[in-house]
């Protein structure tokens, strides 16, 4: 997680030092936040890549790892289950013209 919060503010600090060059030509307007932001990402695209399929790489190992651990069921989860489990239960009872048959 450590990475991806120092891609994070190296994007950012990207963005802002663009936005801090831009700001003596276009002021401080909407043009120049845009194109602090558009020249920004840019720039950390090329600049960045590394760090990026870093960040990339320990996000999938994290949602292989999750993927892996079997899920723990809440006791909410199990009551909610067993509440389905019935009503399907009951639905098999069911006739075809609508009647039940208990």
């Amino acid at each position: 997680m450590r990475t991806f919060w120092l891609y994070s503010l190296a994007r950012l600090g990207i963005i802002v030092a663009v936005g801090l060059v831009l700001f003596p030509f276009l002021g401080l307007n909407m043009l120049m936040a845009v194109s602090a932001i558009v020249i920004g990402a840019l720039l950390s695209y090329l600049f960045l890549g590394n760090m990026r399929a870093r960040v990339a790489a320990d996000i999938e190992a994290r949602v292989a790892k999750r993927a892996a651990e079997p899920k723990k069921r809440s006791a909410d989860e199990a009551a909610e289950d067993r509440i389905v489990d019935e009503r399907i239960g009951e639905d098999d009872h069911v006739s075809e013209d609508g009647d039940q048959n208990k």
